[in-house]
């Protein structure tokens, strides 16, 4: 299977198939060297041999290209490696999809008038093809009384009460995900239970409804947002600065509009919003007419194609998502008014984001340096946190769109108590993960982990290593562990895939984690070796402080351990580990084998063997060095770069750049 690096090569080469794409362009994507990259595409190209009708061809000069002359091929192709199907050009899903937002846009929320040629050519479709997206609105529409209409001199419109067009938004934002993905990151515990997302959605679309303003869904969501994280900064105590000409919209519509909104809130909420607040969210609502205050429009235009360039360039498996686009764009015409106004916003996410979220915050850097309309600006932390929110709502809608995790469920015995496990687990994440299995303790083994995505097991497995995430909860699955879990699962792929430079408080807490595993007594560099006896040698090593039965006990635990499933976390890399904690001193033994030994027949060349012997006392640290391990297998330049070392000092510097990008 491609790990993450080769599928965004993949992923790239499908958008780009029609022409060559150099390496250094790929490097460029991907944040790796050139020669890097040529190892990926060298692993691609053997895991192509087996699919009919597809080849990557590597051309001097010319760079890389993936020729597809077989679509079933393809798609087998997409499936076993876990790519979903709408990174392939023209996805008809998808465009089905984006065109009944955009209609459902334009008919409720921007209510302007719309005639069906001008549809046609705006969205290059025939005639057909749009009456049968207004046929799937209009039995949408139906369970809400709503009609759509059309008349000569007025063209397509919707019919019914004011109330069941409110109704049919706020269900139409349940639906699209926006208020599911902002609970999966921002629970109502984050507003201490004072108002809902529900409550605050209800407040806005009623409030810009009565006033008849001609918002699109984007700027509603992002005006949620905003309300929602300013509630927090109150509480937290954050002070909010003043907008120096907000005299200029003082008698604007959408300044009435603001105060009646926050007003509702405020009751709701029980609390007192600042005047300087209303201003931030007029700036939310102004209309376009007010050209002092707004982005001109050929500016607008100017920013929207430099956006649709940059999200291509980033190449994410959700970069055609319609509502990230326009989400961003919303979002970023406000930002410029503010940046031009000197006006900043602190976050109080930040923290949390930049911990938990790293890829989204690394992609909001990202994004925001491809883009040169805010090439003048230097954007804060709490800016970025902002728009990173973005690609985490994206990045969820993603996950709920396409294939479910697969996970295992592992109980002491397998029966009774488990079932009871996976009813709850199947009740309260049933949207978001597929069962593939529940098994007892000792079913553990490689066919069982086989396309497995994380473990919920009962039981503890902390002595166990594996290359997937495990989460230990109780049988009864309570609600705080549903939370977790919920928190956790959106999180997968965020901090370990994130490309970005570590923290220099974070380099020194691995650092020191590291320093109580690892030392220069138990490191070995070898040209060649034999497993049974380099393990026996690490051992030996290893063994200070530990009784005179510990080398034989630990061979004989980790040969138990290894009947349970494979030990081997890549072509090169296999971490030995007892079934259980046996020792006095928690360790992590190396062998750094240049030339490879042979580990079994599925793997002849493992180059890095890292011998780990947990304590019976204490393992803290051990799960943070595991995901190193795990990270470098994804790392082909420093396992390169680790092999012609010639000292543990040299090897210690590279292990701690295993998270710097």
């Amino acid at each position: 299977m491609l790990n993450k690096k080769e599928r965004q090569i993949v992923q790239y080469l499908i958008q780009n198939k029609e022409h060559f794409t150099t390496s250094k362009e790929l490097g460029e994507q991907l944040d790796c060297s050139d020669r890097t990259i040529r190892t990926y595409c060298k692993s691609i190209m053997e895991k192509l041999d087996g699919y009919q009708g597809l080849q990557l061809v590597s051309k001097q000069g010319y760079g890389y290209r993936l020729i597809v002359e077989d679509e079933e091929g393809l798609a087998d192709f997409l499936k076993a490696n876990r790519l979903p199907k709408s990174h392939l050009p023209n996805d008809e899903t998808a465009d089905a999809d984006d065109r009944y937002n955009y209609l459902l846009n334009k008919l409720l929320f921007e209510q302007n008038e719309i005639y069906f040629d001008d549809l046609t050519s705006e969205l290059f479709v025939s005639r057909s093809t749009l009456s049968n997206d207004f046929k799937k609105i209009r039995q949408r529409f139906a369970p809400y009384h709503l009609k759509v209409e059309s008349k000569a001199n007025k063209g397509v419109y919707v019919t019914g009460s004011e109330r069941d067009k409110r109704r049919f938004i706020m269900d139409y934002f349940s639906d699209s995900g926006f208020i599911s993905s902002m609970h999966t990151y921002v629970d109502d515990d984050f507003l201490n239970h004072s108002i809902t997302f529900e409550e605050l959605s209800i407040i806005v679309i009623d409030e810009c409804r009565e006033a008849e303003l001609k918002l699109s869904d984007f700027v509603i969501q992002n005006l949620i947002i905003h309300i929602a994280l300013a509630i927090r900064r109150l509480e937290a105590g954050f002070v909010i600065a003043k907008i120096e000409q907000s005299e200029a919209f003082a008698d604007l519509p959408e300044r009435r509009v603001a105060v009646r909104i926050l007003e509702r809130v405020a009751k709701a909420a029980s609390m007192t919003f600042p005047s300087e607040e209303v201003d931030y969210i007029t700036l939310h609502l102004i209309s376009k007419s007010h050209s002092s205050w707004i982005v001109p429009q050929d500016s607008l235009s100017q920013l929207r194609f430099e956006l649709i360039q940059a999200l291509e360039s980033i190449a994410l498996p959700f970069s055609g998502d319609s509502q990230l686009l326009e989400g961003l764009l919303a979002h970023l015409s406000t930002l410029l008014l503010r940046l031009n106004g000197q006006i900043t916003l602190e976050n109080p996410l930040r923290e949390e984001i930049q911990k938990h979220y790293q890829k989204s915050y690394y992609l909001a850097e990202k994004l925001m340096s491809a883009l040169p309309a805010f090439s003048g600006y230097l954007l804060s932390a709490d800016e970025l946190s902002y728009i990173a929110l973005h690609f985490m709502a994206a990045s969820e809608r993603y996950k709920e769109r396409h294939d479910k995790y697969n996970i295992l469920v592992i109980c002491a015995t397998g029966f009774g108590s488990a079932q009871m496990l996976k009813s709850r687990i199947e009740n309260e994440l049933g949207n978001i993960i597929h069962i593939k299995d529940v098994i007892g303790y000792y079913e553990i083994n490689d066919d069982r982990l086989k396309d497995v995505d994380f473990i919920i097991s009962s039981i503890d497995l902390s002595h166990l290593l594996f290359t997937i995430p495990v989460f230990t909860v109780s049988i009864f699955l309570n609600e705080d562990e549903v939370q977790m879990l919920r928190h956790e699962i959106a999180q997968l792929g965020e901090a370990s895939s994130a490309v970005q430079e570590s923290k220099a408080g974070d380099n020194s807490d691995i650092a020191s984690v590291f320093d109580q595993y690892f030392s220069e007594k138990s490191f070995l560099i070898l040209k060649d070796g034999h497993k049974d006896s380099v393990i026996k040698t690490l051992l030996e090593m290893m063994a200070e402080g530990e009784d005179q039965a510990f080398v034989g006990r630990m061979q004989e635990l980790i040969r138990q351990r290894e009947e349970m499933s494979s030990v081997v976390f890549s072509d090169t890399i296999a971490v030995p580990h007892p079934v259980k904690a046996a020792a006095n001193h928690h360790r992590i033994g190396l062998a750094i084998v240049k030339n490879g030994l042979k580990w079994n027949s599925d793997y002849p060349h493992i180059q890095f063997v890292f011998l780990t012997s947990m304590s019976i006392h204490n393992n803290e640290g051990l799960t943070e060095l595991a995901a190193s391990i795990v990270d470098l297998v994804e790392r082909p330049d420093l396992q390169a770069e680790m092999l012609a070392c010639q000292s543990f000092e040299q090897f210690r510097k590279l292990f701690l750049m295993i998270k710097e990008r």
